[in-house]
């Protein structure tokens, strides 16, 4: 599902095996830079940023993220 305001970012559902519950994945332009689980509870929701510490630093657009991962909660919301 893409974010109305910014088409740049984009969040996705899906269950990965390293978690009992559904996850969410936010990606920028394409590519994975986040990733939320709900398994300590949705008032604990953790987040996972991609970051390779070798390479060119990502810089994203703040409202553009915020408004993702306020997406992304709601996702999360919705589906548990």
């Amino acid at each position: 599902m893409k974010l109305e305001s910014n088409l740049e970012f984009e969040v996705l559902g899906f269950s990965d095996s390293r978690y009992e519950k559904l996850t969410v994945e936010v990606k920028y332009k394409g590519e994975s830079i986040a990733q939320i689980n709900q398994d300590k509870g949705m008032e604990l929701l953790e987040i996972e940023v991609f970051a390779d510490l070798n390479s060119a630093i990502l810089k994203v657009p703040f409202s553009g993220f915020l408004g993702a991962m306020n997406l992304a909660r709601g996702f999360i919301v919705e589906s548990g």
